[in-house]
């Protein structure tokens, strides 16, 4: 989960993407593991933050693609304000600022802001069971079962799959921008449905329309980004997302604390429309208004957006050379996905989504609290604040060494931790079942597993995370951007549900060692497979990246 199009102003510079945790892992609600019989006296039945961090982990993936696409891979920043004051902006709004010349900032700070309250709303919806399953066990209003509760947990990353499916051809026919506007209004009605639902159909049916929602979130959100920020600005703005998204967990775990679960969804209701005033003064993306024969709109927009009317003419000469390479009426469809440009940037991506998964993120958070009470009732005690802190620290690793490195290097050095850390975890839970002198080896070395979570948890920040979600935004063939995301984020969503409902049989038929184990060799696999042949987009443009997509087709050619 692009360099979607955004095309440097001076020609030069990478549309580099910081981390993009991207992480996303489909959660296994409580309930669930209740009935695994290999949890050793694990307190994973107490809503702990433990279940609020995996939350996060699901949606980091979708948070991350956002902030990642707006990272700048330049060196320096240039400032050019002083010396090329902007002309009237078109839209003839913002007066005030754009006689200071910079009303291009304030627009730009709009889209980052308006996708990252996106996000905001996303991860509400996202983390909502979390706190509402609970409310809803103990209203007698209504009544539900451990079956149905699972399924008002899995049925999100399902609808959302399908809504990225759908976003491609969306985003292509209609906009970026207006796609985005108008995916609001059934995201606020899926709350309305669940606020007001007098028994868990109506709550599922909410739950499928707002996981639609979320899936073209994902999609519509990473499009617009490069589109419309330019790289200048990309190292101020690329904290919005994240910001916004860490923000959404806290809203709807701390929110869940004090309204019900009907509460919380009129809250998440609201929270969904806060984007559409910030997008509405906004012009459609320049590149889409291009590609579909309206030059002079695409023109007018950049004056809009930009802080010169060189750098605007400038900017609309790369996207005209880009878009003409093929006509610009005509429709991409999916099965030039499957050919030659494009075939090996995308089968590249989905290939890291479904290793991302693999990783077995989901196993390791929902063992966390059983491998932190391995260390004693006083770290058990502090496991949330610990979790918290190691969560945090591993998104800020994450998007330094995505912003400064190349992703294959990334990829290769979490890795090492990944691989190291769930060898170790497996070798843990392999002495605790073996029983005997192993299970005394086992609780006498109870800081080593301890040390391996955290681990892993920053290990998995590092590469694996981040790195799939950064090429998603950096390594998309411009003219496919829009359906190839919408293919790569559908896997990502459909693997991790496969993951997440998979994990509870893994666990019951081949134990919990040999489930680590078996994330550890995938994981392995994954590297050597994908490592070699994953393009390097550290420091590149769209165009750049083009380039060396039709350089690589010509040469199987001849």
């Amino acid at each position: 989960m692009e360099s979607l199009g955004y095309h440097t102003e001076r020609g030069e510079g990478a549309l580099g993407m910081p981390e993009g945790e991207a992480v996303k892992e489909g959660g296994v609600e409580v309930e669930e593991m209740q009935k695994i019989p290999l949890i050793l006296n694990a307190s994973l039945v107490r809503p702990s933050f433990t279940e609020y961090l995996d939350r996060d982990f699901e949606i980091r993936g979708i948070l991350l693609t956002w902030a990642a696409v707006m990272a700048s891979g330049e060196d320096t920043v240039r400032q050019r304000d002083g010396a090329n004051p902007p002309p009237p902006a078109a839209g003839g709004t913002l007066k005030e600022a754009q006689q200071e010349g910079k009303s291009h900032v304030v627009y730009q700070t709009m889209v980052a802001a308006s996708i990252g309250l996106g996000g905001l709303a996303a991860t509400v919806a996202m983390g909502y069971t979390s706190p509402a399953l609970p409310s809803m066990r103990a209203d007698p209003d209504i009544q539900i079962t451990p079956e149905q509760e699972s399924w008002i947990g899995a049925v999100m990353p399902l609808a959302a799959l399908a809504g990225s499916l759908m976003a491609g051809p969306l985003v292509d026919r209609f906009g970026r921008r207006t796609t985005m506007i108008h995916l609001n209004w059934p995201f606020c009605l899926s709350w309305a449905l669940i606020a007001s639902s007098a028994g868990v159909s109506g709550v599922l049916l909410g739950r499928v329309l707002g996981g639609i929602c979320v899936g073209l979130q994902a999609v519509v959100g990473s499009v617009l980004m490069p589109e419309m920020v330019h790289v200048d600005l990309r190292n101020i703005l690329a904290a919005f997302p994240a910001l916004f998204g860490n923000l959404g967990l806290l809203v709807s775990f701390g929110a869940g604390q004090l309204l019900s679960w009907r509460g919380l969804a009129w809250l998440g209701a609201s929270l969904s429309l806060l984007p559409v005033p910030l997008l509405l003064p906004l012009p459609e993306t320049p590149h889409y208004l291009t590609r579909t024969g309206r030059v002079e709109a695409s023109l007018k927009a950049l004056l809009q957006i930009r802080g010169s009317k060189e750098a605007a003419e400038k900017e609309q000469g790369e996207i005209n050379e880009s878009v003409n390479s093929r006509s610009a009426q005509e429709e991409v469809t999916m099965k030039e996905l499957a050919h030659a440009p494009n075939f090996w940037p995308v089968g590249v991506a989905v290939g890291l989504m479904v290793a991302q998964q693999t990783t077995g993120i989901t196993a390791v958070v929902f063992f966390a609290s059983t491998i932190l009470e391995v260390g004693g009732e006083a770290l058990a005690a502090k496991a949330s604040v610990l979790l918290g802190v190691i969560n945090l620290l591993g998104n800020v690793i994450g998007i330094y060494c995505i912003g400064t490195c190349k992703r294959r290097d990334c990829l290769l050095w979490s890795t090492y931790g990944v691989v190291t850390s769930l060898l170790v975890l497996a070798t843990f839970f392999w002495a605790r079942e073996a029983g005997g002198a192993a299970l005394e080896v086992a609780n006498s070395l109870y800081l080593v597993p301890v040390v391996a979570l955290l681990t892993y948890m920053v290990s998995f920040a590092l590469g694996w995370g981040p790195v799939p979600w950064v090429f998603l935004g950096e390594g998309m063939p411009s003219q496919v951007r829009g359906k190839a995301a919408a293919l790569v984020v559908s896997a990502n969503w459909g693997f991790a549900f496969l993951v997440t409902k998979t994990f509870g049989w893994s666990l019951a038929s081949l134990g919990s060692a040999n489930t680590f184990l078996g994330y550890a060799v995938m994981t392995g696999a994954a590297i050597v497979l994908l490592r070699p042949n994953m393009p390097e987009t550290f420091k590149k443009s769209t165009a750049e990246m083009d380039r060396l997509y039709l350089e690589e087709a010509a040469k199987k050619h001849q």
